[in-house]
């Protein structure tokens, strides 16, 4: 609830008299939508209005048990092979506007992980050789 507040704030509207939000007490709450006031305000006896889409979504995003680490190890492997490409990592505005942006923008953490794994700088120096090839690189 605090997200939607919190974009009304900045959008300079009123969330409950928008219809995004529904006041219980001093509770914010989500409206309730489809036939979830059918006869039963949930809201009122302290229960969410909740589709199931709402905890699909959240659980999709996570993944960032794997994400963040996947990046931070590729943070870790990248200025490796880095100057194989012609980047200095200590050139900090350089490589990482030039190459580990980039690399990361095509590649993903995810995949720098999968193929370090694998088979080491090399196979993640293949990955960049191909967006070497493309011209991205």
């Amino acid at each position: 609830m605090n997200w939607i507040r919190a974009a009304a704030i900045v959008a300079r509207i009123d969330p409950v008299g928008a219809g995004y939000l529904v006041q219980v007490g001093g509770t914010y709450r989500l409206p309730p939508l489809r036939d979830l006031d059918a006869g039963i305000d949930l809201a009122t006896a302290g229960q969410l209005n909740l589709l199931p889409e709402y905890a699909i979504h959240n659980l999709s995003d996570a993944d960032f048990t794997f994400t963040i680490p996947a990046v931070n190890i590729s943070d870790v492997v990248l200025p490796k092979v880095a100057p194989a490409y012609g980047y200095d990592p200590k050139n900090v505005t350089s490589y990482n506007w030039k190459f580990r942006n980039t690399v990361l923008a095509h590649l993903a953490g995810e995949n720098i992980l999968f193929a370090y794994e694998s088979g080491g700088t090399g196979a993640v120096q293949h990955l960049i050789d191909a967006l070497r090839v493309r011209g991205i690189l």
